[in-house]
Parts: structure tokens; C-alpha cells; sequence
């Protein structure tokens, strides 16, 4: 066995550790352009989640409206939308049929359970049963 002298860091910060690698770098990059596939009933639809200000739940499906305001049709149910996100701090369920992302929130207008609206001019209300996950979330995500 040999042994080693390891130098004692003033901040144990784990960055001092573990400094960025290329590929970490990378990956972040690809992790904030990654891209879904949306099966809708003429096809398979891959786009950026970063492009998606909400998801309505209609019936079995799910309707997905993009920043440029397009929307698509989803063969899927909002929860199982929801799971292919996979993003649990950045897309947060506000009401029964709502799902939005907290990086397309423009602003939030208190009430009973409120309102967003959404970059795109969408308003969508708070339900007052998910209002108070909903703060919570706010103040996670944005600190």
C-alpha cells in the first residue's frame, strides 16, 4: 500500500472536487436542448421542451402549446406527458387539465387560486387546491 499526502482545501465546495469536464458541459448543453418525441395522430413529432409554454389535458390527450404559438395533439395523457417530460421543478401542474413551464411564467395575478399569464399572452387559472404547490415551486425554482 503507498501512501499519499492529499492537501487540505480551505473551501470544501464539491466544485473544487469535481471541476466541469468538457463532457458535463456538453451534456448540459444537450439536456437544455433536448427534444421529445410527441405522437400525435398523423405522426411522431420531436421537439425541444424548451420550446413548450404548457400542456392541456383533453380527455385522453394532450394538447402542447410551443412559444411560437403552434400546438400540437398528443395520443397520450397529461400525467404520462408529464413523466416523458421528466422535469419535475420546471413544469408544474396548476390545475387538474394545466401544466405549464415555470421558464415561459410571465407573471403570476393573486386571487382565490389565481392566474398566470403565460409569455406567449396565454392566462391560465390556479386551481385553489394546487396553489399553495404551486408557491412552493415559485420559490424553489426561481429562490
Amino acid at each position: 500500500m503507498k501512501l499519499v499526502n492529499v492537501p487540505v482545501l480551505d473551501a470544501m465546495h464539491p466544485s473544487s472536487f469535481f471541476p466541469e469536464s468538457n463532457v458535463t458541459k456538453t451534456f448540459r448543453l444537450h439536456h437544455a436542448q433536448q427534444k421529445i418525441a410527441l405522437p400525435t395522430m398523423d405522426g411522431i413529432h420531436f421537439e425541444k421542451v424548451q420550446a413548450i409554454v404548457s400542456l392541456e389535458a383533453n380527455g385522453n390527450y394532450t394538447r402542447i402549446i410551443f412559444q411560437d404559438e403552434r400546438s400540437v395533439l398528443v395520443c397520450k395523457t397529461l400525467q404520462s406527458m408529464e413523466a416523458l417530460i421528466s422535469n419535475p421543478r420546471q413544469f408544474i401542474r396548476i390545475h387538474r387539465s394545466f401544466t405549464i413551464n415555470l421558464n415561459m411564467l410571465q407573471k403570476y395575478v393573486k386571487g382565490k387560486g389565481g392566474h398566470v399569464v403565460m409569455e406567449n399572452g396565454s392566462n391560465i387559472t390556479v386551481s385553489a387546491g394546487k396553489k399553495h404547490g404551486f408557491l412552493n415551486a415559485l420559490e424553489k425554482y426561481f429562490g
